[in-house]
């Protein structure tokens, strides 16, 4: 498995294991593209990601939803 990119691993540290298994294929997924980052969206019920086109490679950015 190629490393993760500095940006990826600090976004994963002090994370509960639930939220680090469904975000890390995607972390994974995007380091393997080498194409863009990643955008997290988070709620109080659930956590998703996904690879975006809109966020340059090695970056994350979230976005909470109530």
């Amino acid at each position: 498995m190629n490393q993760l990119p500095a940006a990826y691993a600090e976004y994963l540290e002090g994370r509960d294991e639930s939220f680090i298994a469904t975000v890390l294929p995607i972390l994974k997924q995007s380091v393997a593209e080498k194409t863009h980052g990643v955008y997290v969206i988070v709620n109080s019920h659930t956590v998703q990601a996904r690879t975006d086109p809109g966020v340059p490679f090695g970056e994350v950015r979230e976005g909470v939803v109530d």
